[in-house]
């Protein structure tokens, strides 16, 4: 898959042979990773010191690492950061075929990341459905959180209304395109200009058709049958909704356990995708047990770190620097996850 993505980084402008985003005036380095896992692997891109443990950044449903490659570099150089591709997005590894994406497998897999590098502490920032991950996890393993970061998302959504009837559509889309990915076609295939197009459709105009290329840049590949074609590559099973909610009493009764210093963002061009008084019901649990939580409405669309980072980078930045008081100088690179130099230079070339 790696050297397939050649002709697609080529066709993205923003990044050189060496690993790196060109901002301004700023430059941030990062390193393309994978971590082990039993089914393959997890990608990711680790930037800035590699002798520290970094900020964990966990990216939105069905996008990848690539939605905070404009948000990283603002925030602090001393500060290294490992955004990863959670499985069946970006350059992961999807899930076996017959596998439903439970989205408690995924905070499983942010547990598997932290005992890879032997962390700690951990330090979280989400977007969107990772944010909800990092909240469950730090509402799960409360004690090992040192601070958390939730843009675009924070208690997991509870839909009461026509559960039954949700989940027998959602096993039967499982279904259905777990057999369309067992017969291993190549999906439909359009130049890169069109899946801009697309992905800004797609996601409801959330992401700026020119900031749609740091999506692609991980989530297509090469048409094997159409020259200067593509075709995305997440995971289609990922489209399906949850088989099981969580109970809003149980999650109201979990907030308390939240307790780290958290800073969360509220776009101003978004609704709510679930009842609102329901995120507000845990809100007003967390306003009263975590003394270092901060709210912010910003102005932006749902993937505003994307589109405009610069609306949310100065008060993350001003918020790590407060709160980075832990010991970072353990858990940084492991020498095993770094890709070996002829694959670094297929993705770059």
């Amino acid at each position: 898959m790696i050297k397939q993505l050649r002709n697609v980084y080529s066709a993205v402008n923003g990044l050189n042979r060496s690993g790196k985003r060109f901002l301004g005036n700023r430059i941030r380095t990062y390193e393309e990773i994978k971590i082990p896992v039993p089914w393959g692997h997890i990608a990711g891109k680790w930037w800035g010191p590699q002798n520290q443990r970094p900020i964990l950044a966990v990216h939105g449903w069905q996008d990848n690492s690539g939605s905070f490659d404009l948000l990283i570099p603002q925030l602090p150089p001393e500060v290294s950061v490992l955004a990863v591709d959670f499985p069946g997005h970006g350059l992961s590894t999807p899930l076996p075929p017959g596998i439903f994406y439970h989205s408690i497998d995924s905070v499983i897999t942010l547990r598997r990341i932290v005992k890879y590098f032997e962390w700690e502490k951990v330090s979280l920032l989400g977007h969107s459905l990772g944010a909800i991950l990092c909240y469950v996890y730090s509402t799960m393993y409360c004690d090992t959180v040192d601070f958390l970061i939730c843009i675009e998302g924070l208690k997991p959504l509870v839909f009461e209304q026509n559960k039954l009837q949700r989940m027998i559509q959602n096993a039967e889309n499982f279904l259905r395109y777990d057999e369309i990915m067992v017969q291993n076609k190549e999906p439909p295939c359009y130049t890169f200009d069109e899946m801009e197009k697309i992905l800004h459709e797609a996601s409801k105009k959330s992401i700026n058709v020119d900031k749609c290329r740091y999506i692609l840049e991980r989530n297509v590949a090469p048409s094997t049958r159409e020259p200067n074609k593509y075709h995305f590559t997440r995971d289609l099973r990922l489209k399906v909704g949850p088989l099981l909610d969580m109970a809003q009493k149980d999650v109201v009764a979990d907030a308390s356990n939240c307790t780290c210093p958290l800073i969360m963002f509220k776009c101003t061009r978004t609704s709510y995708v679930e009842k609102k008084e329901q995120t507000l019901e845990v809100i007003d649990v967390l306003k009263k047990c975590n003394h270092n939580m901060e709210m912010h409405a910003v102005d932006g669309t749902h993937h505003v770190h994307l589109n405009n980072p610069e609306r949310v980078s100065g008060l993350i930045s001003g918020f790590i620097k407060k709160y980075n008081i832990h010991d970072r100088s353990k858990g940084g690179i492991k020498k095993e996850v770094k890709l070996k130099k002829e694959n670094l230079v297929d993705v770059l070339s």
